[in-house]
């Protein structure tokens, strides 16, 4: 199996195929991103590919300076903040539907009630996430739901990793007061 470098390597010399591997191999994470900003499996879809189609026209410029996977969620995340900033605009106070089923894995429950109680859990974490400032939120995403390192997401983001703990940490405590009554 080529390495994501040989891949954009062979790409850059005219061959599709590398270009090809390389989406087949993080399209399920740059979704998976994707989907937790937007909540909305359409636009998800939608944002993926656009993230994948920047990545097609600028993957020429690639400097090798980061790893593909961090140069590629740096797309994804802006891709998503410039989506939301757009439907922020048209829609100030709309309400959205969410996807329950989306926000977390939690243990099957025993009971009805249990499961209405999770359920509720599950909205209440995903509405606590979603009112998190941009930079909060992304980070936050990104360690707790993609599992990135300090390191990949400051990469993502292009920031410092003083700033990507500062985010976090800050976001840990937003959440836990907008939780309070769960924790």
């Amino acid at each position: 199996m080529k390495e994501d470098f040989e891949l954009i390597r062979s790409f850059c010399e005219g061959d599709e195929a590398g270009f090809d591997e390389l989406v087949h191999r993080y399209q399920q994470k740059v979704y998976a991103l994707v989907y937790r900003f937007v909540r909305d499996p359409e636009d998800a879809t939608e944002l993926a590919q656009d993230v994948f189609v920047r990545a097609y026209r600028a993957l020429p410029r690639f400097q090798f300076k980061s790893s593909f996977y961090t140069w590629l969620y740096r797309i994804a995340v802006n891709v998503s903040f410039s989506f939301l900033r757009g439907r922020r605009r048209k829609a100030a106070n709309a309400s959205e539907q969410l996807d329950e089923t989306a926000v977390m894995n939690l243990p099957s429950p025993d009971t009805p009630t249990r499961d209405f109680e999770q359920t509720r859990l599950r909205t209440a974490i995903t509405q606590a996430v979603d009112k998190l400032p941009d930079r909060q939120r992304a980070v936050f995403v990104m360690r707790q739901y993609q599992q990135l390192t300090n390191d990949e997401i400051a990469g993502a983001l292009n920031c410092p990793v003083g700033t990507v703990k500062a985010n976090y940490f800050f976001a840990v405590r937003n959440l836990q007061q907008k939780l309070r009554e769960w924790v």
